[in-house]
């Protein structure tokens, strides 16, 4: 039996949470003996860690303040496999690898384009040249798609040998079971537009106003879930544009399906991803999707005229006309669900299992 430990800075309601949360939650109890560590425990999915798993709780706010702690927890669990997600944890835990025995393997799973990503930070070279160093102290690095695995060879240097590309699972079953609601969330006379995701600049939602402001037809309404530090900018941006009478700030919602089930058409127009698990998890409950086709995934996920759309990145007037197209042109559901069944949740389940034991 092996003793992996996943290690997260906390438990909020972000695409890398869930599937760690979805991984520690259905790994094989006979092979697996697992332990959560986390810089905090705090979060909303919280509440959905099993009572099985250990959790240790370091109490730190920060990465910086957490290091030695962090080091001897790792040290005393005595792991066969360290295994880390989201980008700045997984730095924290690649300049730690030196420090312990080669019998100890490190994966870090990775959740942006890194390129991308490390030009949002304050000091993006140093950044990029802490991930050319100390990255190549995993042994293997989990990609969610064919753009981040390019990203990383091409812009870090590296080895193709300790990447490997693993999707990001959907469960449909779960899904289907969840999205079933009673409840009418939209006004059916007209034509709804579904977006859901963090407010927050790298999803996009300011580019989705400007491209549904283009859109010239009163009967179609969009409405975003959730909540972020840009909600006030949107808000302010959709009367700007004039069309605040058109659009819905939904806010948070811990149960997204039936919103997904119930919209006419799922849009994401994020400036990059890691790999759209809302797209996903829209096509799951059978609901056409429209997109940007932004890096990381997008191109894998959406198989024009099947499941739904790709446009032009950036193109607000492709996007637009392309709502008014789907308005008019509904999409087989039965083949919309279809396309999603490469991602079901047992497949990659048994490809993580295979993944930890082979490492």
């Amino acid at each position: 039996m092996k003793r992996v430990v996943f290690v997260l800075p906390a438990l909020n309601m972000g695409g890398a949470e869930k599937i760690v949360c979805e991984l520690i939650n259905n790994l094989n109890r006979e092979d697996f003996e697992i332990f959560l560590l986390l810089l905090r425990k705090k979060g909303k999915l919280v509440e959905c860690i099993p009572d099985d798993i250990e959790t240790i709780d370091l109490k730190r706010d920060s990465l910086r303040s957490s290091v030695f702690d962090l080091y001897f927890a790792l040290k005393r669990l005595s792991p066969d496999v360290i295994f880390s997600s989201i980008g700045s944890m997984n730095l924290l835990i690649s300049s730690l690898r030196p420090l312990f025995s080669k019998r100890v393997k490190f994966i870090a799973r990775e959740t942006n384009l890194v390129s991308i990503k490390n030009k949002d930070e304050k000091y993006p070279k140093l950044f990029d040249l802490m991930f050319k160093s100390v990255y190549k102290n995993f042994d293997l690095i989990i990609a969610q798609s064919r753009d981040m695995y390019d990203d990383l060879v091409k812009n870090f240097n590296i080895s193709k040998k300790k990447i490997k590309i693993i999707n990001n699972p959907v469960n449909i079953e779960k899904i289907e079971k969840l999205s079933k609601s009673s409840d009418g969330f939209f006004d059916e006379s007209r034509f709804n537009l579904l977006a859901v995701g963090s407010l927050s600049y790298k999803k996009g939602f300011d580019r989705l106003l400007e491209a549904f402001s283009l859109v010239d037809d009163e009967n179609i309404f969009l409405t975003i879930v959730g909540e972020g530090r840009e909600r006030e900018n949107l808000k302010k941006l959709a009367y700007e544009l004039n069309i605040e009478e058109r659009v819905r700030f939904f806010g948070f919602c811990k149960n997204p399906y039936p919103l997904m089930r119930q919209a006419d058409l799922f849009v994401l127009t994020s400036r990059y991803e890691g790999f759209p698990n809302v797209l996903v998890e829209a096509l799951a409950c059978e609901t056409p999707v429209l997109a940007y086709e932004c890096k990381g995934g997008v191109n894998e996920i959406v198989i024009d005229g099947v499941n739904g759309w790709k446009v032009k990145e950036g193109d607000r007037e492709a996007f637009a006309r392309r709502v008014l197209i789907a308005a008019k042109k509904p999409l087989d559901k039965k083949e919309i669900k279809k396309s999603v069944y490469r991602y079901e949740f047992s497949k990659i389940l048994k490809i993580y299992e295979d993944t930890l034991r082979g490492v």
